[in-house]
């Protein structure tokens, strides 16, 4: 047992005694500014961050030699830290804005489930009128003395009956026309980046999304961008064959809320807007990993591992 607890406790010195000398402890060697990720070092010197970093970075090495104080190096460590710490509340900030409209879709595919759930039942009802209660009439009919009801006149009944709950549950299938013009998303600002960034979008992640993620690559929201539009924004849907090219945007402006038409919501249509906001919000929590790239670097440790490098 106590050679268990000493594997898993850190190793632990004793004081040492007055007059004992004190060995010099040693000290991994820092990394380096050019072992940071091209993303880690791209994304600093977009957001403004590179120079605080090359501040700490210098503070570091000039207290390894002595060359700096204490205070300097922990105020130049905590300028890095609070602009990190910003930046990922500025992220998580955006992420709750997505959240919100999530919650808002995820409101209206209730109201069509429910919708839906009805024109089931409606059909549930044509088909008991169909194959059990028309016969049952018909078969007492026979039965009975009541010659001047005919077959035909029941068959008619029973052809009107079903004919409505079709209509009727038709009707339900179809989704709720709902007038959202003037109120466009959080989506639709991707698609329109010459006007600059909404009030939902911070400047760090409106700047985060508009770089690449790989030297020489298309930026981030260039990226979501062209691979909603080659799905012809049915994400979960792709190859319907009422969407054709000719109507891919107003496809691109019903899901944006955009259109100045009034328009029809179905399932789908709502289905796919859910999958690109989870598709945004993954992009944008990508920020979030950056930060702790950065955050690692400052304690000498690697993002991979969380232990020192060597």
């Amino acid at each position: 047992m106590a050679a268990l607890a000493q594997e898993l406790r850190p190793e632990v010195q004793s004081l040492p005694s007055p007059g004992d000398e004190v060995a010099p402890q040693k000290r991994t060697s820092a990394r380096s500014l050019d072992t940071l990720s091209f993303e880690a070092q791209d994304t600093a010197k977009r957001l403004g961050l590179w120079s605080t970093l090359v501040q700490f970075d210098t503070m570091r090495q000039q207290r390894a030699s002595g060359a700096v104080n204490a205070a300097d190096y922990l105020e130049a460590r905590q300028n890095v830290v609070e602009s990190v710490m910003v930046i990922s509340q500025e992220a998580r900030t955006f992420v709750h804005f997505v959240e919100e409209e999530v919650a808002r879709a995820n409101a209206i595919s209730a109201i069509l489930a429910a919708k839906r759930d009805r024109a089931l039942k409606l059909n549930t009802y044509g088909d008991l009128i169909s194959g059990g209660i028309s016969g049952m009439v018909g078969g007492g009919l026979a039965l009975s003395d009541i010659n001047h009801l005919t077959f035909d006149t029941i068959d008619a009944v029973e052809g009107l009956v079903q004919t409505v709950l079709a209509v009727w549950s038709l009707h339900e299938q179809k989704g709720e026309k709902r007038i959202e013009r003037g109120i466009p998303n959080i989506l639709s600002r991707l698609f329109e980046p010459d006007k600059g960034p909404s009030p939902a979008y911070p400047a760090s992640v409106w700047t985060f999304l508009n770089s690449p993620s790989k030297p020489g690559g298309q930026t981030r929201r260039e990226e979501l961008v062209a691979d909603w539009t080659k799905e012809g924004f049915c994400l979960l849907h792709h190859g319907r064959k009422h969407l054709r090219r000719h109507n891919e945007k107003e496809r691109q402006a019903q899901i944006t809320n955009t259109t100045q038409n009034a328009f029809r919501i179905t399932s789908d249509l709502i289905e796919d807007r859910n999958a690109m906001l989870h598709q945004l919000r993954s992009s944008v929590t990508r920020l979030d990993v950056v930060m702790l790239e950065l955050m690692l670097y400052m304690r000498n440790n690697t993002i991979a591992t969380g232990k020192p490098s060597s």
